[in-house]
């Protein structure tokens, strides 16, 4: 009896240490998002899990107006890989949102967090980029890095504002789950 009690103690303690992470990204704007997005453990690059989405190689697309969310890799929405890169000298390995690395209580699972997008804007429907209309190189400016700062691998601002529109990146956490956003406005 004191074995059954001291393995459900420290079965449960594991699951209560266990970090999830949640990620929503709110399109708010008229142009379509395409971006890879990053997941990283506090201050360090490895292990890295970045996106792969379904109709373009290692970028999700949420088109104008819509809201994705991303509960866990498991659960991940329309995502049929990722990539998971465990250090600097390794290949980045596609893994499917089921494999055992990527499912809670797994190391890369627990110890990963979103931390990093970089996005360029379409007009939505199109694959036309968000530009100055330039003819022979278009400028684009509603692009750029957006990130939460922990990371010196990935930099970028927590906020960025163009002519064309604003993106923000930021973090709540409650209950030991962290809730990762980017909105586009």
């Amino acid at each position: 009896m004191k074995r059954i009690i001291l393995a459900l103690i420290i079965g449960c303690s594991g699951s209560l240490s266990s970090q999830e992470s949640k990620l929503t990204v709110s399109n708010y704007s008229t142009y379509d998002f395409h971006g890879i997005l990053i997941a990283t453990p506090l201050g360090s690059c490895y292990p890295m899990v970045s996106i792969s989405g379904p109709a373009v190689p290692n970028e999700l697309v949420v088109p104008a107006g819509t809201v994705y969310g991303l509960s866990s890799y498991p659960s991940a929405t329309g995502i049929t890989s990722f990539l998971v890169q465990t250090s600097a000298t390794s290949p980045a390995i596609p893994r499917a949102p089921s494999h055992p690395s990527l499912s809670p209580p797994s190391g890369i699972a627990t110890m990963t967090d979103w931390r990093h997008t970089k996005f360029q804007m379409y007009f939505a429907g199109t694959s036309v980029p968000v530009s100055s209309g330039g003819t022979s190189v278009p400028e684009t400016y509603f692009n750029g890095n957006l990130g939460d700062g922990t990371n010196s691998c990935w930099l970028g601002d927590s906020y960025i504002s163009t002519t064309y529109g604003d993106a923000e990146f930021f973090k709540i956490s409650s209950g030991g789950i962290t809730y990762s956003y980017i909105n586009i406005y």
